[in-house]
C-alpha cells in the first residue's frame, strides 16, 4: 500500500513544483502578435502567449499559497487556493469543451481555422470588464456601465464591454464536475473560505482552554487545520490537472522545438 505524503511533504512537492513553474516562465519569451497572416502560426502564437500566462499565474499563486502556509496567512491561502482551482478549471474548459470537439475526427489541414482563432481570442483575452475605460481612465463611462446595470431590467441588459466575452467561471466548474464530482466539492470548500461568512471567520480564529475566538491571536489557530484538511484536496485539483491540461493546449498548435520543449517539461510525472 502506497504511503500518503504528509502535509509537510506535500508542501514541499508543491515547492518544488512551483520553482521549476518559474524556471519555465523564464524561458518562454513569445511576443504578443496577433496580425501574423499566417493563420497556423498566428494560432500557435496565441498557444504560446495563453501557456505563458496560464505558467506565470500559476506560479505566482502557488509562491502565494506556499508563503501564506509558512507565514500562518490562512485567508491569503484560500483565496490563493480558490484562484488556483478557477485558473484550472478555465484551462480545462477550453482545452476540453472547445478546443478537442474541434479537432476531433477531423485532420489537421482541414481545421476550420477561424472558428479556431476565434477560441484563441476569446481564450487569451476574453473579459466582462471594460479594460477600455479603465485604461483610458474613462472613469464616467465605467460609472455609467455600473448604473445601467443596477438600473436594466430582465430581459433588458445593458450593452457588453468591447472585446470577447469571456466564459464563466461557474460553468466552467460545473463542466468539470460533470466528469468529477470531486472538484465541486472543493471548489465549494474554498469557495466559502473566503466570502465573508463563518468559513473566513474560521480562518481568522483560534482556540485556547476549549474556548473559541475570532482572532488568531489568542491561542491555537483554527486555520492550521483546516489547512491540514483542505492543502491536499486543493493539490488533488490543481497541481496535476493542470500540467496535464496544458499540456493539450499546446498539442493543438503547430509547434516548432521550443514549444516542443515546454510541453515535454509541463508534462506531469
Amino acid at each position: 500500500m502506497a504511503k500518503i505524503p504528509s502535509t509537510s511533504e506535500l508542501i514541499e512537492m508543491l515547492r518544488n513544483g512551483t520553482q521549476h513553474l518559474v524556471n519555465i516562465a523564464r524561458g518562454l519569451q513569445f511576443p504578443y502578435d496577433p496580425g501574423i497572416e499566417d493563420l497556423r502560426k498566428r494560432h500557435t502564437m496565441y498557444v504560446r502567449n495563453l501557456v505563458m500566462a496560464y505558467v506565470s499565474k500559476f506560479a505566482e499563486l502557488s509562491t502565494a499559497v506556499l508563503r501564506a502556509i509558512d507565514e500562518h496567512q490562512y485567508l491569503l491561502y484560500a483565496l490563493c487556493g480558490r484562484a488556483l482551482i478557477e485558473t484550472t478549471a478555465v484551462l480545462r474548459y477550453y482545452v476540453i469543451e472547445e478546443y478537442q470537439p474541434l479537432f476531433r475526427d477531423v485532420d489537421r489541414a482541414n481545421i476550420d481555422m477561424q472558428r479556431l482563432l476565434e477560441i484563441d481570442e476569446r481564450h487569451l483575452n476574453g473579459r466582462h470588464f471594460d479594460w477600455q475605460a479603465f485604461l483610458f481612465q474613462n472613469y464616467s463611462k465605467l460609472r455609467d456601465n455600473a448604473a445601467a446595470r443596477l438600473t436594466s431590467k430582465k430581459g433588458k441588459r445593458p450593452p457588453p464591454p468591447p472585446g470577447p466575452r469571456q466564459h464563466r467561471v461557474g460553468d466552467c466548474i460545473k463542466a468539470w464536475a460533470r466528469d468529477e464530482t470531486g472538484i465541486q466539492i472543493v471548489y465549494d470548500l474554498f469557495c466559502d473560505l473566503v466570502h465573508p461568512n463563518v468559513g473566513s471567520s474560521f480562518l481568522v480564529a483560534s482556540t485556547k482552554d476549549f474556548i473559541f475566538y475570532f482572532s488568531p491571536f489568542v491561542g491555537n489557530p483554527v486555520g492550521e487545520q483546516i489547512v491540514e484538511q483542505s492543502f491536499p484536496m486543493l493539490l488533488s485539483v490543481t497541481q496535476r490537472p493542470f500540467g496535464e491540461y496544458l499540456g493539450l493546449l499546446m498539442q493543438t498548435g503547430w509547434p516548432d522545438d521550443s514549444l516542443q520543449q515546454a510541453s515535454h517539461e509541463m508534462r506531469p510525472n
